[in-house]
């Protein structure tokens, strides 16, 4: 019972901060998305290296390839196969543009997403020498396969690259076309509540990477980090943002551009993608003495750490404290069946109360995104107009999806208990 209300306050407690945090933010968000597009320098200002880690991608490579080609700036695309079983790589060479090609073969392929990142660096250095670039003005972004930009994220990076305290810099993440109530709910998590813990970041000066959409300075992270800045991680990009933190690197987050990426059809393969994010996340514990002695990385990016940390076990205890109290409460007033009943539909109500406010700030903000002309496709914004029968299944999906993920933990855990560290990659719709 304890752990199942330290539970319950933490969440609270953050939810609160969220919503406190978004409502005194929220005016000047939409004047900045008003001038949405405005580019304050220069779009040549800087060379972007786009990098796709790859992995039977044919389905989706040649849209985003396409989609990268038409966006303004100097760019270098770099797509990294990492030993695909499919047409990928023939893709990619279909489309003309600055594209490289970097492929991996077996066994040197397929074991990470971190190595399958930094075997890319080789040819980060050739084109920078070729060219003769400045390396304080280079960038490198790192995109998932599926990734789509909006057309003015070059802009809003470029402002946030002059200025030269900013070491990386991580765009708001939202799902493609969302359509089935699972994908709206990522879609939800993503732009919305994702988005909101970042804000909660922004003011913890702990803005965390994440896995698309990240980009980091060429000259301060290879100078800091080496040139392997990623590690093995299954969250690579969170373990690269423990890595900046301790070396003192300045991570910005940027909410009025975005990139978009494939929502997930199934339960089970979205189980699974969580599984792999939960377990590379305890990976990320080897940091924890490092990050607590470390004097460079300052208290609040050490709290936002710990908390991280320790969610993931409060979650599963908290689980586990849910199932306990809902069957001994059953067994209990199994003679009352109308207490029963009338205590469910008032703890239905308590728990619908955040799902509903989120679903409602999703709405509002995809309205704010439809009116700054940033649509990347104009099924992105279908949830804007909600029918009830949607909205309750999305606000219940929202409550009670702890229930399914509950599954992703406990994968997570037995994954950590036998050894597996393999990257069990969630294949294309």
């Amino acid at each position: 019972m304890i752990i199942y209300l330290i539970a319950v306050t933490i969440f609270m407690i953050q939810c609160f901060v969220m919503y406190y945090i978004y409502a005194t933010q929220r005016k000047q968000f939409q004047k900045d998305m008003k001038n949405a597009y405005e580019p304050d320098q220069d779009v040549n200002q800087f060379f972007y290296f786009m990098l796709l880690p790859c992995l039977n991608e044919g389905k989706v490579i040649k849209n985003s390839l396409t989609r990268l080609n038409s966006l303004p700036g100097q760019k270098q695309i770099i797509v990294i196969d990492d030993a695909s079983d499919d047409d990928t790589v023939a893709q990619a060479k279909s489309i003309d543009g600055p594209i490289s090609i970097v492929e991996r073969k077996l066994p040197n392929a397929r074991t990470g997403k971190g190595d399958a990142l930094n075997s890319a660096v080789t040819e980060i250095q050739r084109v920078i020498k070729e060219k003769q670039l400045d390396p304080k003005k280079c960038i490198v972004g790192v995109l998932d396969a599926d990734g789509v930009l909006s057309a003015n994220s070059i802009y809003k990076l470029n402002d946030g690259f002059d200025d030269d305290s900013v070491d990386a810099i991580q765009l708001r993440v939202k799902m493609k076309t969302p359509k089935k109530i699972l994908q709206t709910f990522q879609d939800i998590e993503f732009f919305v509540i994702n988005h909101l813990i970042q804000l909660v970041r922004t003011h913890l000066n702990a803005v965390a990477l994440c896995g698309d959409g990240q980009f980091f300075r060429y000259s301060s992270v290879f100078k800091a980090l080496g040139s392997q800045p990623w590690g093995n991680a299954l969250l690579e990009d969170y373990e690269l943002t423990l890595r900046m933190e301790l070396n003192g690197l300045n991570i910005k987050y940027i909410d009025e551009a975005y990139v978009e990426q494939e929502a997930l059809f199934s339960v089970k393969k979205l189980i699974r993608q969580r599984a792999r994010w939960a377990q590379g996340g305890f990976n990320c514990w080897k940091y924890l003495k490092a990050i607590t002695f470390s004097k460079t990385v300052t208290t609040s990016q050490k709290l936002d750490t710990y908390f991280f940390f320790i969610q993931p076990v409060i979650n599963i205890l908290a689980d586990f404290s849910i199932i306990y109290l809902t069957f001994d409460f059953i067994f209990r007033y199994l003679k009352n069946p109308e207490f029963i009943f009338i205590a469910f539909v008032i703890m239905t109500i308590l728990s619908f109360f955040f799902g509903t406010v989120f679903t409602l700030i999703y709405i509002k903000e995809l309205k704010v995104s439809d009116k700054a002309h940033l649509v990347i496709q104009q099924g992105d914004m279908i949830n804007e107009k909600f029918k009830l029968r949607r909205m309750i299944l999305s606000i219940g999906l929202i409550s009670y999806i702890y229930i399914v993920l509950f599954f992703s933990l406990m994968i997570s855990g037995y994954h950590l208990i036998i050894g597996h560290t393999s990257w069990d990659k969630t294949q294309r719709n």
